[in-house]
């Protein structure tokens, strides 16, 4: 595509026969926006260019949102007067056996979507929100070979003169008449009266029963969230509606996550944030508000969680990727910048490694401190622990293992030798994690973060902040919630720097590049990959330096690091030879590169 004029032009492309293909800068690498069905709408600069690579979806940015996908068709439920009709016959039946199947595989947030739903059950109902807009707080149990699940999914009524946006169309359950009304039974989240009316009710203190035998609806807040003054004109901002949770913002101030899996127990982001928020940790959202429902048992069920709003530059993990592109781009042509452009693009990165290591390291002095809270009480970890480390990091090992040996012969002919290799040093494989266990012996047992990567950080102003405590989605309440060595978030850490230097090594190997931008990309990744490593673990290891650590050993902090670093890469093959099988070389090249330097330092 190529603009011989001394003005700018638009074009449309007719590329439907390409749709789903991903166009690829093949100077830059940059991604552009996904083929559709429509014509395709290109803008150029005067005497400007785009040589284009039709690459496969895996391609799609990372800045790209798939468009939600509604119900092919909509039933129509027909009620007299009030919403709570839909707990009951001839509704809930067809809500149950017939809507909600088809609709929840289609939700991001739903994890049954490989297997059979074999039933739907509505758990309660509680009326809420306005008479205009009016709302069924409610939970569904989802039966799936043989196991229950519990999700949120809040009833919504839209009357037909009131849409006004493709979002509750999009996520509508079915129709609905109503006298002589008509309008959608849709997604309660995406209906701004209901966001309103939540954070009033927080504020109010509001109390709810549920019925059936399902406990009461709990509204609380802090006193930070009533100084925030939001009222009727203040914004609402969805960030995105589908994920596993969803969550919005109101007036520029407010982050109100609906948790979608609803777990009983304490649940981690609550308990972290209040705990972090009351020791007066700056660097995270505050916690303003939540919604719980407690059952009849006394056991608490996170629904909704508000915090401080930041306004921020974009997560970690996307500001990195824009400013590697930076540093690659002013490498290969710095006739054209000032002269120290590369530098200040590799300078702000490392600079930002070593203020996430400062960050983290203040959070995890904070949470090191003694405290009468149970639930936080560090302690230092003993036999016990090295040996529960020992079997269990060996069999994730052993594990990751046997799955790159299923998938060798998918990989390049590099990643092949690696795995030979790796598979000929499996003998020695549990000596050496018990050699790890017993030196990282005597080092401290504490709350983390527990799932600490680039995404769940934001760069706000340049500085780190910390967010998202609910751990690892896929693990039970408690498990999330138990004492993790610190090592275990800078790992995380370290794991997600090598994800960051791999992306913009892929955007090389998946486009035809010029053996200079090739050669310029493999520079910028050793570079950024070697000094924000060693940023980050000695502004970490110097924030952390009053940290009572009780090791056993000289080596218990080498050890420890390099145990939870092993038990992070086991983790990643074993979720990308399970989810992403195209990115299996990434942890594969990681654990490669710790297995081949045992007993050696980091």
């Amino acid at each position: 595509m190529a603009n011989v004029s001394r003005a700018a032009q638009a074009a449309e492309l007719e590329l439907s026969q390409y749709a789903d293909k991903v166009p690829v800068e093949m100077l830059g690498g940059s991604a552009f926006p996904p083929i559709g069905q429509l014509p395709f709408l290109l803008t150029l600069p005067p005497y400007a260019f785009y040589w284009f690579l039709l690459a496969s979806h895996d391609r799609m940015p990372s800045w790209h949102i798939q468009a939600t996908e509604g119900l092919p068709e909509l039933t129509t439920l027909v009620l007299r007067k009030r919403m709570e009709e839909l707990l009951q016959a001839p509704a809930s039946d067809t809500l149950q056996s017939a809507i909600l199947p088809q609709y929840l595989p289609k939700r991001r947030w739903f994890a049954g979507k490989e297997g059979p739903i074999d039933a739907v059950r509505l758990c309660y109902g509680v009326r809420f929100g306005t008479a205009t807009t009016p709302v069924l707080l409610s939970e569904i149990e989802v039966l799936s070979d043989g196991v229950a699940n519990r999700y949120q999914l809040p009833f919504g009524l839209l009357p037909e003169e009131q849409i006004n946006s493709a979002l509750p169309q999009q996520l509508a359950l079915s129709r609905v008449r109503r006298a002589h009304q008509v309008g959608l039974i849709t997604d309660a989240f995406v209906l701004e009266p209901f966001i309103r009316a939540v954070l009033r009710a927080c504020e109010d203190g509001m109390h709810l029963p549920c019925g059936n035998g399902e406990g009461e609806l709990r509204f609380e807040s802090t006193q930070q969230l009533a100084g925030l003054a939001l009222n009727d004109d203040s914004s609402v901002r969805y960030l995105s509606a589908e994920q596993s949770n969803s969550s919005v913002v109101i007036g520029d101030q407010v982050v109100l996550k609906l948790i979608r899996r609803v777990n009983p127990g304490v649940h981690p982001e609550l308990e972290m944030s209040a705990y972090l928020t009351a020791a007066g940790f700056a660097n995270i959202s505050p916690l303003l508000a939540w919604v719980s429902r407690v059952d009849e048992q006394g056991a608490p069920h996170l629904l909704m969680i508000a915090q401080g709003y930041l306004s921020n530059q974009g997560d970690a993990w996307a500001w990195t990727q824009n400013t590697l592109e930076r540093a690659i781009r002013d490498q290969m042509e710095p006739s054209s910048l000032d002269a120290d452009a590369h530098t200040d693009a590799m300078a702000e990165l490392t600079g930002f490694a070593a203020l996430l290591g400062q960050r983290l390291g203040e959070m995890h002095l904070l949470l090191a401190a003694p405290t009468n809270d149970e639930a936080f009480k560090p302690r230092p970890s003993d036999a016990d622990d090295s040996e529960r480390w020992s079997a269990q990091i060996s069999a994730e090992l052993t594990h990751a293992l046997d799955l790159l040996a299923q998938h060798r012969d998918s990989l390049d002919s590099e990643s092949q030798a690696l795995v030979d290799d790796l598979q000929q040093q499996r003998d020695g494989l549990a000596q050496h994690i018990a050699d790890l266990t017993r030196q990282a012996q005597g080092g401290l047992l504490m709350r983390v973060h527990g799932d600490l990567h680039l995404g769940q950080v934001l760069v706000v102003q340049g500085d780190a902040y910390l967010i998202d405590f609910e751990g690892e989605p896929a693990r039970p309440l408690q498990e999330r919630r138990a004492r993790h060595s610190p090592y275990k978030d800078v790992s995380g850490v370290l794991r997600s720097f090598d994800y960051a230097a791999a992306m913009i090594l892929r955007s090389a190997s998946a486009v035809d590049l010029s053996d200079p931008a090739r050669q310029a990309r493999q520079r910028v990744a050793r570079q950024y990959l070697h000094q924000s490593r060693h940023a980050f673990v000695e502004a970490y290891g110097l924030a952390t330096a009053a940290m009572p650590h009780a090791w056993q050993q000289a080596e218990g902090e080498r050890a420890a690091l390099e145990l939870f670093c092993l038990e992070k890469a086991a983790y990643e093959i074993t979720y990308e030879a399970e989810n992403r099988p195209s990115w299996l070389a990434v942890p594969l090249h990681g654990l490669h590169g710790l297995i081949s330097t045992w007993g050696e330092s980091e």
